[in-house]
């Protein structure tokens, strides 16, 4: 879905590739005898017919996904009309690769020299493992050796080597110790460890590690991985980019995208996609497309998680819509507060021109809030985006204590069902607490002490905990600017379920304090907005609404 090949007159496909690199993006032309797959083909066809006419195909003996046909699971005769249509119709490559993965198959290997098309097929099946057969500068034998052992490791079925299973000698274990700070004596001398590497900041530095591990993993000398290279050139398949970007995530300490490095054109590109993704320590945004000339979008995170939930969302808007995340702020701890940092950041980063404010669940709250302050300044916010974001209904008959009774029974209830431990939960002291930090501590270190939760667990349920409770003790104000809600049609799957917030009016309360709302119902529950195929249409609509209000 990311790479297209356009084929035509010279000139026609030369313009096209001007305008594109005019745009930003990456583009080349290739001249060849012929563009296939176009009109200039067509006087080729009926010679081509007649000479194949001999040919008559058989039915296969295993399943085809068509690239010519418009249903990739229709019947492939391989006759003559077949190959003139291979020749002439447009290559449907993604429908056949979604068909197969609907179907089932989960590892494509590419029967080629070396790899063309291993990023298109990660592109659009990123779930699955794609390999090749055969790369440039590698060693054919041992690389196809190695692509076998990927797809056995993979868990897929081969057919076992002819040969026999024997017994090698055990190796000889040499018993010298290399623990020094025990205080007994060392048999040879140990190595100098290496200085840690220094905090990567400038974009040159993350070029050179990017360098280092793709020379790493592909097996290419350093010296053929220039700034320049094209990254299809060097044939990294599915495996190879998923441990350049484990190595990449590990040194850096970032979320990398495996389509981030698969779309960039070269290896500079991917090194600047890397340099964006690191975080400053003096602001809470995080560029999560930072290219483009439309004003851009700012997203506040959700409840206790990151703003990487949204980079789904972030590419299906396009190219030329720069969209920034806004990072939870820990010691805010009020809605306004948070807006006047994130309003803060905007104008820092974005001093003029208009801008869009969003967020899903509790991110909503904190984008009208932000929008509210920034148009009192006299910014220009074209549209507040709500992605479910749900107003708490009140509920007279119980007072703040039975909330939180309540919250924390059923959370100790969601432990009992999904750890199958009893929570020993002190709840007359939780109540008798004014700090909703220490409340929430006792809770999780109760919770750590009865049952095995990893600690990132643990912070996100204490990060969504303190964000709710910001949010709910907020009173949104007034808002005039024009604003869109896009609601769930389905209830959630909440592991522990509030009242408060089953609403079953169509504004979710927001038409109380936001005229200019427009609600957009969307097939799907809060918890699955983001993902598709619910956000390819909340960004369908998204961008028709943006472009009715471009100038």
């Amino acid at each position: 879905p990311r790479q297209k090949v356009v084929t035509g007159e010279e000139a026609a496909v030369a313009g096209l590739v001007r305008r594109l690199e005019g745009q930003g993006r990456a583009a080349r032309a290739m001249r060849v005898v012929g563009a296939g797959h176009s009109p200039q083909v067509d006087p080729l066809l009926p010679e081509l017919a007649d000479a194949l006419s001999g040919i008559r195909g058989r039915r296969p003996r295993v399943p085809v996904y068509s690239t010519v046909l418009d249903d990739p699971r229709g019947d492939c005769l391989f006759d003559a009309a077949h190959w003139v249509a291979n020749l002439r119709r447009p290559v449907r490559l993604d429908r056949a690769l979604a068909a197969a993965a609907a179907d089932g198959h989960t590892a494509f290997v590419e029967i080629s020299p070396h790899p063309v098309l291993a990023g298109a097929v990660a592109d659009t099946v990123p779930d699955a493992l794609a390999l090749a057969t055969l790369r440039r500068d590698a060693d054919g034998a041992e690389a196809f050796a190695g692509q076998l052992g990927a797809l056995y490791v993979a868990g897929q079925r081969l057919p076992a080597p002819p040969g026999r299973v024997v017994d090698l000698p055990v190796p000889r274990w040499r018993h010298v110790r290399h623990w020094w700070t025990d205080g007994r004596a060392r048999t040879e001398p140990v190595p100098e460890p290496e200085a840690p590497l220094a905090e990567v900041a400038e974009p040159s530095s993350v070029l050179t590690r990017l360098t280092h591990h793709i020379a790493a993993v592909s097996g290419h000398p350093p010296t053929r991985v220039t700034p320049g290279t094209a990254l299809a050139d060097l044939g990294l398949d599915s495996l190879m980019a998923v441990r350049v970007r484990t190595a990449v995530e590990r040194e850096f300490g970032i979320e990398l995208p495996l389509r981030d490095l698969f779309t960039a054109a070269t290896v500079e590109d991917a090194a600047a996609r890397i340099q964006q993704a690191l975080p400053r320590e003096d602001t809470p945004l995080r560029p999560l497309r930072a290219t483009g000339s439309r004003p851009p979008l700012f997203l506040v995170h959700a409840a206790g998680g990151p703003v990487t939930v949204y980079r789904t969302l972030a590419e299906r808007l396009g190219q030329d819509r720069p969209v920034y995340g806004l990072e939870r702020i820990e010691e805010a701890r009020t809605v306004p507060e948070k807006a006047r940092r994130y309003a803060e950041a905007i104008d820092a980063a974005h001093p003029d021109g208009p801008c869009l404010l969003g967020g899903w669940s509790f991110g909503g709250f904190v984008a009208q809030e932000t929008a509210r302050q920034l148009t009192a300044a006299g910014r220009d916010v074209p549209l507040v985006v709500l992605i479910d974001s749900v107003r708490p209904l009140p509920r007279p008959g119980l007072t703040h204590a039975d909330r939180i009774r309540a919250h924390f029974e059923g959370f100790a209830g969601h432990v009992a069902d999904a750890y199958g431990v009893r929570l020993e939960l002190p709840y007359d002291e939780l109540v008798a607490m004014d700090d909703d930090r220490d409340r929430i501590d006792i809770v999780l270190r109760t919770l750590r002490e009865a049952a095995d939760v990893p600690p990132a667990a643990l912070e996100h349920q204490r990060a969504s905990y303190l964000d709710m409770g910001i949010g709910e003790s907020h009173l949104p104000g007034d808002y005039d600017g024009p604003v869109v809600l896009y609601r769930a049609t389905e209830p959630a799957p909440h592991t522990v379920r509030d009242p408060a917030y089953e609403r079953d009016d169509k504004a979710l309360g927001w038409d109380e304090v936001c005229p200019r709302l427009e609600v957009v119902p969307v097939p799907g529950h809060h918890l699955s907005l983001l993902d598709p195929p619910h956000v390819d249409e909340i960004a369908a609509h998204l961008s028709r609404v943006l472009a009715e209000r471009a100038p």
